[in-house]
């Protein structure tokens, strides 16, 4: 058998995995690299910056469920992308990123970009292996696959020295730890102990007021029919979130929403959450946003970390989402002698629900003709105009305020946001990854004019590819708008400015670089700049010039907070 290089045993790996591009900004440390992948008919997506790069890749990972993959040069290299690696961590994205080196024998010298990814990034990684054995290059690259896809889902770094990247891997039929692809079956998903299915079950059964909440486990598990299938089978209220959002389409009866969940979560008695970790967006499982008196809680999770001890539960389940619901609808449809009579519950659920329709529906008819154009209008009529199909990503931090709850998803893994690290700019990324991993649908970055300044050159990427992802451009010219800043920094401060020049034409500007540019400043443009830029079949950049005085509602509801911290209270 003739021998294999490293950079050839990667190549070879990752492509009878299935992956078939890649995201990268070269240099000279990853050359070899490049050249193999390349040789294996791996495509590279060449980015203006590494970060954009992981997040393409983050974005692949997401909307496919496979594993994307990114390249970063040593030192700065690297660096770049560890924004983006981190928020792939949070994200639960199955992500690898393949990052050079300076060689071995140059260790502590002070060579040209000498970094260390191995120790610098252990906390925002599943794992990263600095790969100096050659015979190990086939076992761990097989290994990061593997791993990285692997609930829940994170990113998994290799870093190659350039020394060791030309060396013999071995021979290429029998390289150490290998094994071709498919010989080793995926593990499987874990199924919940019995007695402890059947108490669950009778729990929600005889709820007066049950309901139940899907994370992002419901996504990953591919749990969705299930969940749907089991909220039927109950008449059981269901909110999804994270990635598991739509997975109950959110038009459905028995479905509610995240910005009126408190007062139907403060009414339950019984809450069985699947596959949920209690961070920031969930109030971290602990009063006001849930209850600790007249409730019983379920928790279902295959990843310990989910279970939380924050959450006084009656039944902590250790077992994926998937197999776990199929048990209980079993169970159920064993145990159930009559469809449990939930219509006062449901009745209620309703009501707010209508409430809160009726709520929105107003303040969209109020400012719907307003000439400095609403951020609440814009985020409306969007909603309004997009596919079923459509896949959104959540990028300004505005926008994102304006947009999340007038979105009724239909499918998990629909809505792609920035997770709890949400650095701004990485929806540029991540709407071009997710457009591959989604051709014909459309996508859309909702982005804002600080995460342009990020990442906004690599729209260039984009129509350099000719990938036609959308991007709505909140531009408000200012980091979260003047009017917060006024409400949020105290009266004395002078030199603490949030602006930028104002009104800038990003329309013109990205129009020079071959994509399909609209401005709008008035409400009745909007929609026919959206059909104009879908229509275009190119990237296409919207320049929406807003009424910047609006703040965003997860600011509005801050300030008074904010206001206290300066005043020392």
């Amino acid at each position: 058998m003739a021998e294999i290089k490293v950079v050839g045993a990667v190549a070879k790996i990752l492509k009878e995995e299935g992956v078939d591009w890649y995201a990268a900004v070269h240099g000279g440390h990853v050359w070899q690299l490049q050249v193999a992948l390349d040789r294996a008919g791996v495509k590279c997506y060449h980015m203006r910056h590494e970060q954009s790069g992981v997040y393409m890749a983050d974005g692949w990972a997401r909307a496919s469920g496979k594993v994307g993959v990114a390249m970063g040069t040593a030192g700065p290299g690297f660096g770049n992308m560890i924004s983006a690696m981190y928020q792939a961590y949070l994200a639960r994205s199955p992500v690898i990123c393949l990052l050079g080196q300076h060689a071995t024998e140059e260790d502590g010298w002070g060579p040209f970009q000498e970094a260390y990814a191995e120790p610098l990034s252990g906390h925002f990684t599943k794992w990263t292996r600095r790969i100096i054995d050659p015979s190990m290059a086939a076992y761990f690259t097989q290994k990061a696959v593997r791993d990285a896809t692997t609930y829940p889902c994170g990113p998994v770094a290799l870093e190659f020295p350039i020394n060791i990247q030309g060396l013999s891997a071995g021979d290429e039929g029998s390289l150490r730890g290998y094994l071709p692809h498919g010989v080793c079956a995926a593990p499987s998903r874990p199924a919940g102990d019995p007695q402890m299915i059947e108490k669950a079950t009778r729990m929600l059964l005889e709820a007066k007021k049950p309901v139940i909440i899907g994370g992002d486990g419901i996504y990953w598990s591919d749990a969705s029919e299930e969940l749907r299938e089991f909220v039927e089978l109950l008449d059981i209220p269901v909110l999804t979130r994270r990635m598991g959002r739509g997975a109950v389409p959110e038009d459905h009866p028995l479905a509610f929403g995240a910005g009126f969940r408190r007062p139907i979560q403060m009414q339950a008695d019984v809450i069985a959450i699947f596959g949920l970790r209690m961070n920031m967006l969930e109030g971290f499982g602990m009063p006001p946003r849930f209850p600790v008196e007249n409730v019983r809680y379920i928790q279902v999770s295959e990843d310990p970390e989910e279970l939380t001890t924050r959450m006084s539960s009656e039944l902590s389940i250790s077992g994926s989402p998937k197999p776990v619901l199929r048990q209980m609808i079993d169970c159920a449809r064993d145990i159930m002698k009559k469809k449990p009579d939930r219509s006062e519950w449901l009745g209620i659920v309703k009501k707010v629900k209508e409430e809160d329709e009726a709520k929105g529906k107003a303040l969209i008819d109020e400012v719907r003709n307003n000439k400095a154009i609403n951020p609440h209008f814009v985020a409306a009529e969007l909603v309004d105009f997009l596919d079923k199909d459509a896949t959104v990503i959540l990028d300004s931090f505005c926008m994102a305020g304006f947009a999340t709850d007038k979105i009724k998803a239909s499918f998990a893994g629909q809505i792609l946001d920035g997770a709890t690290w949400s650095g701004v700019g990485h929806g540029v990324g991540i709407a071009m990854g997710a457009q591959l991993a989604r051709p014909g649908k459309q996508v859309v970055d909702l982005l804002g004019d600080g995460g342009l300044g990020i990442a906004g050159f690599d729209i260039e990427t984009a129509a350099r590819y000719n990938i036609p992802a959308c991007y709505l451009l909140f531009n408000n010219s200012s980091w979260m708008g003047y009017e917060a800043q006024k409400g949020i920094l105290p009266e004395d401060v002078k030199n603490c400015d949030w602006g930028t020049l104002p009104d800038i034409r990003y329309d013109k500007i990205f129009t020079e670089m071959g994509c399909h540019g609209e401005l709008v400043t008035e409400p009745q443009h909007l929609r026919p700049a959206l059909e104009r830029a879908f229509n275009s079949g190119k990237t296409s950049v919207i320049n929406v010039i807003p009424d910047n005085s609006v703040v965003a509602p997860q600011l509005a509801g801050r300030m008074d907070y904010y206001r206290k911290l300066f005043a020392g209270e």
